[in-house]
């Protein structure tokens, strides 16, 4: 039986904070990708929030094979965790990074993130650190 504490509390509320903003930026490159397909022009820069959703998906799964990879040592097992979420947090600033680069180089794709800001695009920085 494992015992709680508050330590592991903490790692399972930012373990959920991090898996909802990064399920957050998948829907912003999923609508923007559909958005940026919209118009002939902008399909390069579709191509490339293609490439950055990609990106995100693979790595999920990378560190998601990782994590559960790992023999469960309970003595290391907070740690672990910790690590793991370490690096999620690592893959959503980095996604953040590359997605506002691509905000500033295109307008039609500032325009429509600047209607989505106060709904849906929250930054991970507010809960996380």
């Amino acid at each position: 039986m494992q015992t709680i504490s508050y330590e592991s509390l903490q790692a399972e509320h930012a373990w959920m904070i991090v898996s909802d903003q990064l399920q957050q930026r998948n829907n912003v490159l999923a609508k923007s990708i559909s958005h940026m397909e919209r118009k002939p022009g902008d399909l390069p820069m579709a191509g490339r929030l293609i490439m950055l959703r990609y990106h995100l998906k693979m790595s999920l799964r990378q560190l998601t094979q990782e994590a559960r990879q790992q023999p469960p040592v309970s003595s290391n097992r907070l740690s672990n965790q910790w690590m793991h979420i370490h690096q999620l947090f690592f893959l959503l600033r980095q996604i953040d990074t590359e997605l506002n680069r691509a905000t500033t180089e295109n307008d039609s794709l500032r325009s429509w993130m600047a209607s989505l800001q106060g709904r849906v695009y929250r930054s991970g920085l507010l809960h996380l650190n």
